[in-house]
């Protein structure tokens, strides 16, 4: 039980310690802004993207078939990408 507390203390301490030292004055929020976006999609929409994507369609086009904005169509590439569902393109994405 001791030990459990030990090692509970620890943690918050490397916890402090890391936040005190990385501690920003200014924190800035990526994408914030980004207001024209949409952040959700049915699976009938992914589905098509991922036909379009793996087709090589560039995202302007594709934008336009799905009925989104670049960057929504832009972002959710990204998220595929990370998750390892879609390959990656060899940076020529537009």
């Amino acid at each position: 039980m001791s030990s459990e507390i030990t090692f509970e203390k620890q943690n918050k301490a490397r916890m402090e310690n890391y936040y005190l030292r990385n501690r920003r004055n200014i924190i800035y929020t990526s994408l914030e802004e980004i207001e024209d976006t949409d952040w959700f999609w049915c699976p009938s929409e992914i589905e098509k993207f991922d036909n379009l994507w793996n087709e090589g369609k560039p995202i302007k086009e594709m934008a336009q078939v799905l009925r989104r904005t670049e960057t929504a169509v832009f972002l959710l590439s990204l998220d595929r990408i990370f998750k390892g569902l879609i390959k990656s393109r060899e940076w020529r994405i537009f």
